[in-house]
């Protein structure tokens, strides 16, 4: 596939982390990127994609601020002739530990607003020309803590999860108005300064995986021309790229449902 595929791929916690790796993969790849967080980190960021030959833009924006991202987003985009877009919801904050006997609520809101509203305002800033071009991709990241019981981080656990039926919901409400696919990501643990706060607390850390696989899994995905799994919860150690290329997978594939 070449880079030519995509127009402009948007990023959200590019600054550092997964979010900064996949903007790297696609200055490299020659496609214009559009880095969002909310540190100068993402200036960075921009910034080792420009010195490579690339084109980055840098939007500082917080992402609990979800006015401020839908009217800043949807300035960007309104500006572009871009057509073909993806947008890589990477950004995440993991919140304070505990579960529901001993966790602070008004954290859990905090961490709710910025990894699940504010991540899907960017998109919902970016779908009306997603719509109107009749091409999409995207893709949310959830994990472990949306796959089984996790008390210790359950705000965060609690996130995550939603933003694995958000991402069905999304599938669902625009199939069939063109070639928009999406898909929720579960990485498995990576090095990053979130997997050092859950160690911190001593907590079990399973399937460590390499941040470049799951970078290639991304990458994949948005130049993908098909895929079986739009709408599903996919690890990056599953066999997706069977699903690669297909229209459809089976109906339970993927899918967080009860076992009857």
């Amino acid at each position: 596939m070449t880079p030519a595929f995509l127009d402009a791929v948007v990023v959200t916690g590019a600054g550092r982390g997964l979010g900064r790796a996949v903007a790297l993969m696609a200055g490299r790849l020659g496609i214009p990127v559009l880095c969002i967080g909310r540190s100068n980190n993402i200036e960075e960021t921009r910034a080792e994609i420009a010195m490579h030959g690339g084109h980055a833009e840098a939007l500082m924006v917080d992402l609990t601020e979800v006015n401020s991202v839908l009217g800043q987003v949807g300035a960007w985009i309104a500006s572009k002739p871009f057509r073909r877009l993806a947008v890589v919801l990477a950004a995440g904050t993991l919140g304070a530990p505990g579960g529901l006997l001993d966790g602070d609520l008004d954290d859990w809101s905090r961490t709710f607003q910025a990894n699940v509203i504010g991540n899907l305002a960017v998109v919902k800033a970016l779908l009306p020309a997603m719509r109107a071009a009749g091409f999409g991709r995207v893709v949310t990241v959830a994990g472990g803590g949306a796959a089984y019981a996790y008390p210790v981080f359950s705000g965060y656990a609690l996130s995550k999860t939603a933003l694995v039926r958000a991402t069905e919901n999304l599938d669902a409400e625009l199939r069939g108005q063109g070639d928009i696919l999406t898909v929720c990501l579960a990485p498995g643990a990576m090095e990053t300064r979130l997997l050092d706060a859950v160690r911190a607390t001593g907590a079990e850390v399973r399937t460590v995986v390499p941040i470049a696989e799951t970078v290639e899994f991304i990458r994949e995905f948005i130049h993908a021309e098909a895929c079986g799994f739009s709408g599903r919860f996919v690890h990056v150690r599953d066999n997706w790229r069977a699903w690669l290329g297909k229209k459809s997978a089976p109906d339970g594939l993927w899918l967080l449902r009860r076992n009857e």
